[in-house]
């Protein structure tokens, strides 16, 4: 190399690294910011198409019918909500849905049992404990036929053993949520 282009070299080296660095740093971003940053702004639209507000100036979007529906035949005046937990009468309708819906889809129940009720002050809380007999397939049957219904119903917990056959011992703990309406509101 001559001189001159030799000591323009020397002269603007620092220059040049900074100018690779950047280079790197730009490559480096279009790499991995930028899919994320589509990945983020996708996941956005998706949850404002679902109606969760994310504008927190935006009114938050009224419950839809079938919510608001579902709100309705889990409520009931905080009066009557306290004396039907503590008499036993929502346990008893709970464990006769869930026995309806386990006959319906061919289980067999071989036992029932209350559980505790827990009495929050927006709500009640009551558990029931189910020991049923069938195959799997019926099994998710009355899983799917529970989560279809119109109440809050829960499986807290469950244990499956395997019988004769393809029959199998099934104990489910279930709870449901029954919320007290307010005084005076409709």
């Amino acid at each position: 190399m001559s001189a001159p282009w030799a000591g323009l070299v020397r002269r603007n080296a620092p220059a040049a690294a900074a100018l690779l660095i950047l280079l790197g740093f730009l490559a480096g971003h279009a790499a991995t910011v930028r899919p994320l940053l589509a990945r983020y702004r996708r996941d956005v639209g998706q949850a404002v198409a679902l109606g969760m507000p994310l504008d927190g100036s935006a009114a938050p979007a009224a419950a839809s019918a079938r919510v608001q529906a579902l709100l309705a035949a889990n409520t009931l005046d905080a009066a009557a909500a306290e004396e039907r937990g503590t008499s036993g009468a929502l346990t008893g309708m709970l464990l006769d849905q869930a026995t309806r819906l386990a006959a319906a889809d061919r289980l067999e129940v071989r036992a029932t049992e209350q559980g505790l009720v827990t009495q929050l002050p927006a709500s009640v809380q009551v558990r029931a404990h189910l020991k049923l007999r069938g195959d799997y397939l019926a099994f998710l049957d009355f899983l799917r036929d529970l989560a279809r219904a119109d109440r809050l119903i829960a499986v807290d917990r469950l244990t499956m053993q395997g019988g004769a056959g393809s029959a199998r011992d099934i104990d489910v703990w279930l709870s449901q949520l029954v919320l007290k309406r307010p005084r005076g509101s409709r």
